[in-house]
């Protein structure tokens, strides 16, 4: 771990690593603070950090708002994917990597930046849609949606569309 003369940015690092994994509560602390190789005396200094709480208290918040395994799932994921985007950081200017191999991690963190034009990053988003309902009585019937449509969708009136399927 660091050192009090170490600067407040490495700091920072650390900080969110240790804070998001005692925000999700998935270790006793003890084993957190042994797999960051703390002692007591620096965990204490952590604890009194203005900046460590801060990190602390929005890492709970967000774990906290999560209601759905999903929800929790994807915080997880994304929390474990941010933990290693230095690492990909880094690679984009290691020599020693073939350049092939950094141009992927470049367009990587394009696409999580949402630097590539892509808006769909990690599941956001979408084209639109498509429902099929088979009731075993009636022909199945497809509904396809494009964004666009779903827009209008919501300003019209979908008492329209379900007597419309009743008939069928």
């Amino acid at each position: 771990m660091t050192t009090a003369d170490d600067s407040n940015e490495m700091f920072a690092i650390e900080f969110s690593a240790l804070a998001r994994e005692i925000a999700m509560d998935i270790f006793p602390i003890e084993q957190i603070l042994e797999l960051h190789r703390l002692e007591e005396p620096e965990w204490a200094r952590i604890q009194a950090n203005r900046k460590f709480q801060q990190i602390l208290g929005d890492m709970v918040r967000e774990w906290n708002a999560t209601a759905t395994t999903r929800e929790r799932v994807r915080v997880k994921a994304a929390s474990g994917l941010e933990s290693t985007l230095e690492v990909y950081i880094r690679a984009i200017t290691d020599d020693n990597i073939p350049l092939a191999q950094r141009v992927e991690a470049g367009k990587f963190l394009a696409r999580l930046g949402e630097l590539d034009g892509n808006k769909d990053v990690m599941g956001v988003g979408g084209n639109g849609v498509t429902i099929n309902i088979n009731t075993g009585h009636k022909p199945p019937v497809t509904i396809d949606v494009t964004s666009n449509q779903l827009h209008l969708l919501a300003t019209e009136d979908v008492s329209e569309a379900s007597d419309e399927y009743a008939s069928q």
